[in-house]
């Protein structure tokens, strides 16, 4: 039973910003947010904070939003229109709280229909609302890092009642494994984005309450399956009894001198 994520995705002080730029665009802005395994949080170091922002800024203001069915667009409009009003909610929680809007942060009025504008919203801390709370629309959270410290990132990104999916980005991908072994989610790409949803040999599935169980894999398979323990005699002739010192009606200390033979035969140090 999946139950929906708070994705984190990782940009890492060694990365090359033309290069994951395009990444977090996907990650976040696909489907128009609503994407079960989409980011909702994302954590770049400190070193790289300000050029990044600088460098997506101008692409998030320019998508085009509208009906896919029409012109060429980039975001589309929310399934629900009380979405629209949830993730106002958060977003004027996070501006309440010293968050910044660089671009959107509203509903988009000049589309008739349930559109929220692409957003692109810096400074989220851990004390607002859309830290934890799963947004499922066009919100892009940037998170600083402080210190460029992969312990310090590994503790926020834990920090979250749920725990889906993960990425993270680095020239080495021995850091970002290092990283992203800690993450306490179901599943954890490096260098890469949703690739699980795509091999369907692997288990897909999150912890805490991003759900339990698994779709796809040999462990999606079995959960379709009635699972029952059956036990037969393998040698034949040999058949279980049961022992006269615990047949009823029993003798208690026999008994119970059996029993405790039996548990010394079996857990016992030899």
């Amino acid at each position: 039973l999946e139950l929906g994520g708070k994705d984190a995705m990782v940009f890492c002080d060694d990365v090359k910003l033309n290069e994951v730029i395009p990444w977090a665009m996907r990650g976040c802005f696909q489907n128009c947010g609503q994407n079960c395994c989409g980011v909702e949080r994302l954590f770049v170091y400190e070193s790289i904070a300000k050029d990044f922002i600088n460098g997506i800024k101008d692409k998030v203001a320019s998508m085009r939003q509208g009906c896919p069915l029409g012109d060429d667009v980039d975001c589309g409009a929310m399934v629900m229109d009380q979405q629209c009003d949830l993730i106002q909610a958060l977003v004027d929680d996070a501006v309440a709280k010293g968050a910044i809007v660089h671009c959107g942060g509203k509903r988009n009025t000049t589309t008739a229909g349930q559109f929220y504008q692409p957003t692109l919203l810096s400074g989220v801390t851990s004390e607002m609302r859309i830290w934890k709370e799963e947004v499922f629309g066009p919100i892009m959270c940037v998170v600083v890092v402080p210190g460029d410290n992969d312990d310090v990132c590994v503790n926020m990104v834990n920090d979250c009642p749920f725990g889906l999916g993960s990425s993270v980005y680095s020239a080495s991908k021995s850091r970002a494994l290092a990283i992203g072994s800690q993450f306490n989610t179901g599943m954890f790409t490096a260098n890469d984005f949703g690739v699980n949803y795509l091999i369907q040999s692997l288990p897909f599935g999150g912890v805490k309450e991003s759900g339990f169980g698994r779709f796809a894999g040999p462990e999606g398979l079995r959960s379709c399956c009635l699972e029952r323990s059956m036990v037969i005699d393998r040698i034949p002739g040999v058949k279980t009894t049961i022992p006269g010192a615990i047949d009823y009606p029993m003798n208690t200390t026999q008994g119970m001198g059996f029993g405790k033979g039996l548990v010394e035969l079996f857990y016992g140090d030899t």
